[in-house]
């Protein structure tokens, strides 16, 4: 009997400080993967995460924000949803469809914690940082979506689309 596909609908945060800089997380994950079983090691991404059921996306955004990243309501501004998209991948064990929207955020905060994080969460994240695009484009480590280098700089800039851009959340990393 072949395995069901599991629909994942989740939140990505663009949370930019006053620098100009993008905050991610480190992940270490080995049981996510492609839908062929690729790992690509350690990997950073935007906070955000699943829509809980009965839960809005403005509400998944606010309660994820707080545990990735410790800030509350009035620590931000939220800005408008830029980006979606979708891709398959083996998440928990179980071959997922993920769907994800990108809104922005703004923050004046360096307060960044993970205290917050689910005891799922603390077993794959290992820490965050603040990322320039600069060093978002030149880093030696995966980061996801892998596209984020190309449609971050219209974002660092304030010039956001009218209606939200799909953008290729399946693309892997090149081979080194």
């Amino acid at each position: 009997m072949k395995n069901s596909l599991i629909i994942r609908n989740s939140t990505r945060v663009l949370l930019i400080n006053d620098n100009n800089e993008l905050l991610l997380l480190c992940a270490e994950d080995p049981a996510t993967t492609t839908v062929e079983g690729k790992y690509h090691g350690t990997y950073w991404f935007p906070p955000g995460g699943e829509i809980e059921p009965g839960e809005t996306f403005e509400e998944a955004v606010v309660r994820e924000l707080r545990e990735e990243t410790g800030l509350i309501e009035g620590d931000y501004i939220l800005g408008p949803i830029v980006w979606f998209g979708e891709f398959e991948l083996i998440l928990y064990g179980k071959h997922t469809l993920l769907k994800q929207k990108f809104i922005v955020a703004h923050t004046k905060s360096d307060a960044i914690s993970l205290h917050n994080l689910t005891e799922d969460e603390k077993q794959i994240i290992k820490k965050c940082e603040w990322f320039s695009l600069e060093k978002i484009k030149n880093y030696d480590e995966v980061i996801y979506p892998v596209v984020l280098k190309d449609h971050l700089p219209g974002i660092l800039e304030g010039d956001y689309p009218k209606d939200p851009i799909e953008i290729d959340l399946g693309k892997q990393p090149e081979a080194k």
